[in-house]
């Protein structure tokens, strides 16, 4: 195999490499966001339970939880893209 095959060979490996650990921090990422939603469930669950749904905004766990919620939203969207911009050019090949 001549250098410049070689080296397209290891390129594709390593575009694929990286596409795989995108993918699994991706799913690392979206779990960590589907606890904080239970989370927040479960607190808003209580809180209709026993009527006290007005103080739902006074419960620290709950507002950190919307907080992380915002944040990890952010980063499920950066990795979406970034898969997004990994995957268009090796489907026009």
């Amino acid at each position: 195999m001549n250098e410049k095959t070689l080296n397209k060979l290891k390129n594709t490996a390593k575009d694929c490499a990286s596409n795989v650990l995108t993918r699994v921090e991706l799913s690392m990422v979206q779990s960590k966001l589907k606890s904080k939603f239970q989370l927040l469930g479960q607190k808003v669950y209580e809180a209709i339970q026993e009527g006290r749904l007005d103080s739902i905004k006074d419960d620290t766990a709950a507002v950190e939880a919307v907080g992380a919620i915002f944040e990890i939203k952010k980063q499920v969207a950066e990795l979406e893209q970034k898969l997004n911009k990994a995957e268009g050019p090796s489907e026009k090949a």
